[in-house]
């Protein structure tokens, strides 16, 4: 049996980007911290998105509909860009999410294609460099292979 899996991201994912880091504002002066349950909407400092686009298509070119056919994609980190088949994600990332509800259509759906890295701190080692890749998994479970890694340094 022919197994479709979805393309090679190096391929399907031909938009991944790093985008940077782009200087956010400081926090205001005298300001003391206050612990929450749930994690800031955005990190305060700098910020390091990665961006890229969804796949069109599966291995064997076959046309995939991302709205339709992914589920989400696996997010890894690593200190060195080694990435194998037995690490496990750090995030995933859903792949169709809601659209706000300013957007007049509340069942509007839109694909996810960036994720603030800062928000993987509290889940992977201290460090200053670390490098970054990418799984996309459809809804029947079949993963892609990584995307070539790319290098993220932290300021």
């Amino acid at each position: 049996m022919l197994h479709r899996h979805i393309g090679k991201l190096s391929a399907l994912l031909a938009g991944w980007i790093l985008i940077g880091v782009f200087a956010v504002g400081c926090g205001g002066g005298g300001e003391s911290a206050v612990e929450s349950p749930t994690p800031p909407v955005s990190p305060a400092g700098p910020v390091s998105v990665l961006a890229w686009d969804p796949p069109s298509s599966y291995m064997d070119n076959v046309t995939l509909d991302p709205y339709r056919d992914l589920g989400h994609y696996e997010v890894y980190v690593r200190q060195d860009p080694n990435f194998s088949n037995d690490d496990l994600p750090v995030a995933l990332i859903a792949a169709v999410i809601d659209a706000p509800s300013s957007a007049g259509n509340p069942t509007a759906k839109i694909l996810e294609t960036e994720f603030v890295l800062e928000n993987l701190e509290p889940y992977i080692p201290a460090g200053n460099r670390y490098f970054v890749s990418l799984k996309s998994v459809g809804i029947d479970g079949q993963k892609s292979e990584f995307m070539p890694p790319v290098t993220w340094d932290k300021i």
